[in-house]
């Protein structure tokens, strides 16, 4: 039982308006919007608040449970002709990863002839026609190249292998006969067709590279795999037109069988890389049918809104729609920046307890939304999860349903809001200052990054801006450099080289090979596809989060209490005392929703030796943290038992002001769970007031 919805965009523009995909056990599901205010339902806070939109009239809509069509694959996009009895031939390598549990995964199918190269239950290759088997293969080596050739005649077929070992063993069948034209099918046995969804059996798990098919000795489709790499097709270099259409996002950029170990670009030497990886759970847009189309009015002011779904007996759900001002309408001094670059990369990640911190005072515990993930694995994965073969996942997608994006949704780790739900903590204290803001999303700042921010002097981002692209760190550095102000109230902030697909920008890539990771791509397989661009940490990249924002990742942990920050000297002195106005506390924050504590979860630090300007003012410091909290990767050069906080002074968060020439200013608090305390006494607290200083300040220098 389940009533769930994704949209056609995670932001308009007020006067535009949203496609609305729902599945539900219920059909008749009611439609409304709301303004989202806050959403942790936490006891010691305001609770969950939001606004009923009453411009726009609530509609009933007939719903019902959904199919997703999941796993990769390639369809030509016009049939190859076959011949009158002619002899056919087919060569590609293979990388085979994961055989399947039972039936048999497609290689390269011709599905008009009936006509199907596929990997059985262990491992090996069979070839069969009219859905008998003409020949099998002894099982071939997993994660390893083979050189794949058949040649299939009206009295034979054919079929050899070459592998690392040197040996060519060949295996012979029974003739097939063909006649007309077929469309080429890879990576899956066949693909079943429900009204708009195509559904693929079959998914092969694995690296394609080099497939040719000729007829009668004349190369009918010859695809390489290395050219428009950054696209979801790939030409036909023998010149008949047969484009390949990739369904579902496998992985582009991979090393092929001719890599060489010495070429790590895939744009230095792309015929090195004519590789694609498919997978059996990979998915780009879930295709569910449009279920309702929502407008938004023109007069609607710019905010974070759900799409409220409702039914009866059933769980209701808040789809998240950020609205942007309308087109022509002047934008407020103070724009927030909703970090939905890392809710896609956490999007339904399958984390568990056994990825939490071992021995955590936390005990674990999944809620509502993780059990729902759990149930629908066909809803895809986040940048935190392997694929079933193993392989790390590198995309990651907003066009399906993604129930960790939820107002009311509570990290399992820590009983509490993390990303979206923690944003909405900001959006709570903007709202009770009442102070004008604007919000937009980080996939506005990307599309328009060189002009989005023009108008706005305060830029505030959320709580966990982890994963950034270059043209949205540009957008950050000239919105200072002309003199506005950057609020960044988080932690883990600018960390992952994150890129968009041009052609699908709903699709997030991620190549992981460094810092606190989950997975590492493979060696030559760290570039990425949608741009070309080296992907890991942006540290790596010569451009650490330390330089604009003074701070970087630092370590990270989870316990019971959290620490607050106390004070330095150098905060009393004139330019940085006003930070602190109408605050006589030495520790700020030693409270909170999250872990009653600011410093937490992912925790950054000023740090010169990467970047922290020399004139940065360290305006406070975190209390001692406890063991359970640990230094990053990157930071650590020798093992050692001595690493942890309790020995470590490098694990910890820093609150920081910097100053630029230009009257532009940053100022960054180190930490995921610092606007947690926003709310506590309902925002009479030295948190709100300090954050409240900064704004009125920032805003104010224009």
């Amino acid at each position: 039982m389940y009533l769930i919805g994704y949209l056609s965009a995670l932001s308009c523009r007020a006067g535009e308006g949203v496609d609305v995909m729902i599945g539900s056990s219920v059909s008749e599901v009611s439609v409304d919007v709301v303004r989202l205010i806050h959403g942790d339902d936490n006891p010691l806070g305001p609770g969950f608040l939001y606004q009923p939109v009453e411009q726009i009239a609530a509609r009933q809509v007939q719903a019902s449970e959904q199919q997703t069509p999941i796993g990769s694959w390639a369809i030509s996009q016009q049939p190859v002709r076959l011949g009158q009895q002619e002899t056919l031939q087919l060569s590609l390598s293979l990388w085979p990863t994961l055989p399947p549990a039972e039936g048999l995964q497609g290689i390269c199918s011709l599905p008009e002839a009936e006509f199907l190269l596929a990997l059985d239950s262990e491992g090996c290759l069979v070839l069969s026609w009219q859905q008998q088997v003409m020949l099998r293969t002894t099982a071939l080596p997993l994660r390893e190249w083979c050189q794949i050739e058949i040649e299939a005649t009206e009295s034979a077929c054919w079929l050899r292998i070459s592998d690392s070992s040197g040996q060519s063993p060949h295996f012979t069948g029974p003739g097939v006969q063909f006649s007309g034209s077929s469309k080429v099918l890879l990576a899956a046995a066949s693909v079943e067709s429900r009204g708009q969804q195509n559904f693929p059996q079959g998914v092969y798990n694995g690296k394609i590279a080099q497939p040719v098919i000729s007829v009668a000795g004349q190369v009918v489709a010859r695809w390489a795999f290395e050219q428009e790499m950054s696209t979801q097709s790939v030409p036909d270099s023998s010149g008949n037109g047969c484009e390949l259409q990739l369904i579902n996002a496998p992985t582009r950029a991979m090393t092929g069988p001719d890599w060489r170990n010495d070429v790590h670009d895939w744009k230095q030497e792309p015929s090195q890389f004519d590789a694609i990886h498919f997978h059996d759970d990979d998915l780009a847009d879930a295709c569910w049918p449009v279920t309702t189309h929502v407008d938004i009015p023109a007069s609607l002011g710019s905010g974070v809104y759900a799409i409220r779904l409702q039914a009866a007996g059933l769980k209701t759900d808040y789809v998240p729609l950020i609205v942007r001002p309308a087109a022509g309408i002047a934008a407020a001094k103070i724009a927030m920046v909703m970090a939905t670059y890392t809710y896609i990369a956490y999007a339904n990640e399958h984390l568990t307890e056994g990825d939490f911190e071992q021995g955590s005072e936390i005990p674990v515990q999944t809620g509502d939304w993780e059990d729902l993930v759990a149930i629908h694995q066909e809803w895809g994965k986040s940048h935190y999860d392997l694929h079933n073969d193993g392989s790390g996942v590198a995309y990651s997608s907003s066009l399906r349903p993604i129930p960790n994006m939820r107002p009311n949704y509570r990290f399992w780790g820590f009983h509490a809001p993390r990303r979206f739900s923690a944003d909405l903590y900001m959006v709570w204290f903007l709202t009770q200052m009442g102070e004008e803001f604007d919000v937009i999303t980080e996939h506005d700042l990307h599309a328009e990054s060189t002009t989005l921010l023009a108008g706005y002097q305060t830029v505030i981002t959320g709580s966990h801006p982890e994963y950034y692209s270059a043209p949205m760190l540009d957008a950050f550095e000239q919105h200072v450099a002309q003199g506005g102000g950057l609020m960044y109230l988080g932690g883990d902030g600018f960390y992952w080289v994150t890129t968009p697909f041009e052609d699908l920008p709903h699709l997030l890539e991620v190549r992981k090979s460094e810092g606190l990771r989950h997975w590492d791509a493979e060696p030559g397989e760290r570039y990425h596809a949608s741009t070309g661009e080296l992907g890991g940490i942006w540290r790596s990249r010569g451009r650490s989060a330390h330089q604009l924002f003074g701070v970087g990742m630092g370590g990270h942990g989870w316990d019971n209490k959290a620490p607050g920050y106390r004070r330095s000297e150098r905060s009393y002195q004139p330019d940085a005392a006003w930070v602190f106005e109408g605050i006589e506390d030495e520790v700020v924050g030693d409270f909170g929703l999250i872990m009653n504590g600011t410093s937490g979860d992912e925790i950054d630090r000023a740090d010169f030796r990467y970047g922290t300007p020399a004139h940065a003012i360290i305006l406070a410091s975190s209390e001692p943290h406890s063991e359970w909290y640990v230094p990053v990767p990157e930071d650590v050069t020798t093992v050692s038992n001595r690493l942890n906080a309790r020995y470590n002074r490098d694990v910890r968060s820093d609150m920081v002001l910097v100053e630029h020439a230009g009257g532009g200013a940053v100022f960054s608090v180190g930490s995921i769970i610092f606007t947690g305390a926003l709310p506590v006494n309902n925002g009479d607290n030295n948190v709100a007031r300090l954050l409240g200083n900064v704004i009125r300040n920032f805003t104010a220098r224009r």
